[in-house]
């Protein structure tokens, strides 16, 4: 038990290292502070409230998702509040707590689950992920300069995303063959693992995935997946826009590509250094300016935080929690989590 304690606190550290080289490293090699706020002073409101409409419209349809994810089975009003307190906390908390809250709060509301709360979040993610993977190299027509072999990776990587859409709905459909063929492959060629607990995690992942297992489902569910991004390009669109950037939709789909890969490495809360750093790395390959590059990361990062903090504290008040319990039912879920307990 302690040593897992030891093992987060570690992981709290190296995020806090990775966030600040990354800052460090925006500020040394792209542009220096009082060049940020200099082009931030020409922001441009009209812009930004285009922008800020858009991240709003992001918590709307990603709650659609989430509560179609639950077969509809939690009022609309609850779902949007949880997923906003958990977003909340993910700003504010090391090792994405957040989604930890989200899980506990839903799976209190009867018919849903602690498990099956914690199954759609897996999928969620796994969907935006194969969805950012599949953009990717639609995003690469303005980089002249980018190698050969890098456009190939990237046109492979969407195929193989699509594949792997592919196989979650035949795996979702063959459930029982699914787990059947897990439980040989880990026997028989990992057997190093722990089979129990690999087993219940792809048995939970394809309990999320129930709405693949009927056509009329799955179209939906691939639809909204879809829809749930295009208020964050509107986003990141506009707000480039506020702060002198013109960009292509090619270039703001390669900017969100760049900044959702930025969450797999490990930081502080919000991202903070990695998202600034892939996202100015990113215009810059798109040739614009480093100081406004700048000034959009940090934009855009502030009022996201503004925005999700500002929800959050309406969801708390609006699901009749306090932090406190939130917080706490969390922390101890992840450390029953960590000390290898089952929900």
């Amino acid at each position: 038990m302690e040593q897992k304690s030891q093992i987060g606190q570690w992981k709290i550290w190296l995020g806090v290292l990775i966030g600040l080289a990354s800052l460090a490293a925006v500020f040394i090699f792209y542009a220096d502070p009082a060049e940020i706020l200099e082009s931030l002073r020409h922001v441009r409101p009209g812009y930004l409230a285009l922008g800020v409409a858009g991240i709003i419209g992001f918590l709307i349809i990603r709650a659609i998702r989430w509560r179609f994810m639950l077969n509809n089975a939690v009022p609309y009003s609850q779902v949007f509040h949880i997923q906003n307190i958990g977003y909340m906390l993910t700003q504010l908390l090391p090792l994405r707590l957040g989604d930890v809250a989200r899980a506990i709060l839903i799976g209190n509301v009867p018919p849903v689950t602690v498990p099956w709360g914690i199954s759609t979040m897996v999928v969620e993610r796994l969907l935006d992920m194969l969805f950012i993977v599949v953009l990717l190299p639609f995003t690469l027509s303005g980089l002249a300069s980018l190698p050969d072999w890098m456009r190939s990776f990237a046109l492979a990587s969407g195929f193989l995303a699509i594949a792997g859409i592919i196989v979650l709905i035949i795996a979702a459909n063959q459930r029982s063959r699914a787990l059947r063929l897990a439980d040989l492959a880990f026997s028989r060629l990992l057997p190093f693992l722990n089979k129990d607990a690999w087993l219940r995690r792809i048995d939970d992942l394809l309990t999320g995935l129930k709405s693949l297992t009927n056509l009329r489902d799955g179209a939906v569910l691939i639809i909204l997946s879809i829809l749930v991004w295009v208020p964050i390009l509107v986003a990141y669109y506009f707000t480039m826009r506020a702060v002198g950037i013109t960009p292509s939709l090619a270039m703001t789909g390669f900017v969100v590509c760049a900044a959702a890969f930025s969450v797999a490495v490990p930081s502080t809360p919000g991202q903070i250094g990695p998202f600034h750093f892939a996202v100015i790395t990113a215009l810059q390959l798109y040739g614009q300016p480093a100081a406004e590059s700048a000034a959009f990361a940090f934009l855009y990062h502030f009022l996201n935080i503004v925005v999700l903090v500002i929800f959050g504290v309406v969801g708390v008040l609006g699901a009749g929690v306090t932090f406190r319990h939130v917080f706490n039912s969390a922390q101890a879920f992840a450390s029953r989590q960590r000390a290898g307990q089952e929900v």
